[in-house]
């Protein structure tokens, strides 16, 4: 019960209702690489992270690119349970993680019902509404190097001191999420060490995060430049 009370989708239920509504759901584990959901498939259940991560994929022919990460807490693909509509997205594990499954009519009919979920739901959609706008604007108004810069800020906590953080996915995804190659993410990090952001893998090192953000504030007053 506390993994579900992260999500916000939750945060607004009370204990009696939220028990009876969980009744119709089940939860599995899975490892790595196993497919949720897949595009283009009839929505069946909502889908909870309670631990792991999850990745969505869009694709289009042979080709498929990471759209976004989700972790403990996060609720995904929300819109196409709602409204019964087919998976626009490819969901799988990026490691193995435990999840929460809604069936889908179940789900629909307890928003129907209860206007706690229903207003949990506005919150989650609201949220999303906004990292999506956010990331279109990434995509139109920032290099590479600025896309990178705003990325590590995201998950470094606010201090001042050194930081360590752990990249949600392995560089070609992380690359893929941000909207540029990986080579250009590679040449981002070179043009990044400077500053002091170092590390191999999935973690990386953020010597002086007060510096970086200064860093990306100020690139950003400069306005756009050439995108990678």
């Amino acid at each position: 019960m506390p993994l579900i009370r992260r999500s916000r989708l939750f945060a607004q239920v009370g204990e009696p209702d939220l028990a009876a509504m969980l009744a119709a759901c089940f939860v599995q584990t899975l490892p790595a690489s196993a497919t949720l959901c897949r595009q283009g498939e009839k929505a069946e259940f909502l889908h909870v992270v309670l631990s792991g991560r999850v990745g969505l994929f869009g694709s289009a022919g042979h080709e498929e690119a990471l759209v976004e990460f989700f972790g403990a807490g996060d609720a995904f693909i929300v819109p196409a349970v709602v409204l019964d509509a087919p998976y626009l997205l490819t969901a799988r594990m990026l490691e193995e993680g435990r999840i929460l499954m809604w069936p889908a009519a179940a789900f629909r009919a307890q928003v129907r019902a209860t206007g706690a979920l229903a207003y949990g739901a506005v919150l989650l959609l609201s949220g999303y509404w906004r990292t999506l706008i956010g990331q279109i604007k990434d995509l139109k108004l920032l290099s590479a190097i600025e896309r990178l810069s705003a990325f590590l800020l995201a998950l470094a906590p606010r201090e001042t001191g050194p930081v360590t953080v752990t990249l949600p996915g392995g560089r070609r995804l992380v690359a893929g999420r941000l909207g540029i190659t990986p080579q250009s993410l590679s040449r981002a990090f070179a043009a990044l060490r400077p500053l002091g952001i170092s590390g191999g893998g999935r973690q990386v090192t953020i010597v002086d995060p007060a510096r970086l953000r200064e860093f990306a504030g100020a690139r950003a007053l400069r306005g756009p430049e050439r995108r990678d």
